[in-house]
């Protein structure tokens, strides 16, 4: 079993390896994400406990597509929730430094000046061609974090 676990890549199934992204999503809090969906009706039987999840996300799926329909309704291009980011992201990118690496592939560095809350001091590398960040928001949400922002004003 050792030998066969050895050769497995450490990040695919050790938790001290996770650095939050397995499989091209975020992963540190699925179990928080699973517990709450299962709260309630975590002691039902197997059959009860299928039901009352499907209930539950047909339920979410009517509320958030008649939002949705709303919100394309009044020309809104995007939804509320993504605007709110993006504007978020915005006031943040201000408290950084770029630094322009390589021209010709849109390569930075991204220095915190001031902690945003979000993010310690540091330093992060972002690729606009490839849509990649440190931070790993820009690959897992698929729309420009903070640092792609200040990257993009720059």
């Amino acid at each position: 079993m050792y030998d066969w676990a050895n050769k497995i890549d450490y990040s695919l199934w050790t938790q001290h390896r996770d650095e939050g992204g397995r499989f091209r999503h975020m992963t540190m809090n699925i179990s928080e994400c699973v517990n709450s969906i299962l709260k309630g009706v975590r002691n039902l039987p197997v059959c009860s406990l299928v039901k009352a999840t499907y209930g539950r996300l047909a339920e979410l799926f009517v509320r958030k597509g008649r939002e949705a329909e709303a919100q394309l309704g009044t020309g809104q291009q995007f939804s509320q929730h993504l605007v709110k980011s993006i504007e978020a992201n915005l006031k943040t990118s201000r408290c950084f430094t770029v630094t322009l690496y390589d021209r010709d592939n849109s390569e930075f560095t991204v220095s915190e000046t001031t902690p945003t809350g979000s993010f310690s001091l540091g330093s992060y590398r972002v690729s606009l061609i490839a849509q990649t960040c440190d931070c790993r928001y820009f690959q897992a949400l698929h729309y420009r974090c903070s640092h792609a922002l200040a990257c993009c004003a720059y």
